[in-house]
């Protein structure tokens, strides 16, 4: 899995970039990727993945945040894309750990003292899963009715570093995971 971290400049995620082949159109990067990058959050409706969140009326948004784009082709089955969002979810929570933050995660969402500091949605395309992930940087712009807390309430505020930290994180487990596929033989 190919990384990018953008630092030269702020995108703001508007739900367009979990279309298939975003990372390959905005940065050339083809085949499995992990795109990270910061900027504001507003998914508009005919953007919107999650149809309980659509039925709901639900907005979605943040001043900022940092953005984890994933793309994978290797297996396109809703099942898989679900599960690699939980993989993920559940390994941001165990670099947290290492920054001293006790976290809970709820489904495939990351929760600290009862707010939540993410936001997440796993798709297919015809072609690939694709998964995003919203880490608040700050709790501002955040939709009325949401308890949410960033990054910076937590005492982290070397974004660049963390975006760093998490996006190496996230692919070495990509990498052993799918290393670990491929050193098994049949059962016979």
């Amino acid at each position: 899995m190919e990384l990018l971290i953008v630092r030269d400049r702020r995108i703001d995620y508007d739900g367009s970039a979990i279309q298939s082949h975003w990372a390959y159109r905005n940065f050339g990067l083809l085949g499995n990727s992990l795109v990270i990058f910061r900027g504001k959050c507003d998914v508009k409706v005919e953007e919107m993945i999650d149809i309980e969140d659509l039925r709901q009326s639900k907005e979605i948004k943040s001043d900022d945040m940092v953005h984890y784009i994933i793309e994978v082709f290797d297996l396109v089955n809703t099942l898989f894309a679900s599960t690699l969002q939980k993989l993920f979810i559940a390994k941001l929570c165990e670099v947290l750990g290492e920054y001293g933050v006790k976290t809970e995660r709820k489904g495939d969402d990351i929760y600290v003292n009862g707010k939540k500091l993410s936001i997440s949605i796993a798709t297919v395309s015809p072609v690939s899963v694709k998964i995003h992930i919203g880490i608040n940087v700050e709790a501002r712009g955040i939709p009325e009715g949401v308890d949410a807390i960033g990054l910076k309430e937590l005492g982290i505020s070397d974004i660049d570093g963390f975006m760093e930290k998490t996006g190496e994180a996230l692919v070495a487990e990509f990498n052993k995971v799918k290393k670990d596929s491929l050193k098994v033989r049949w059962a016979q």
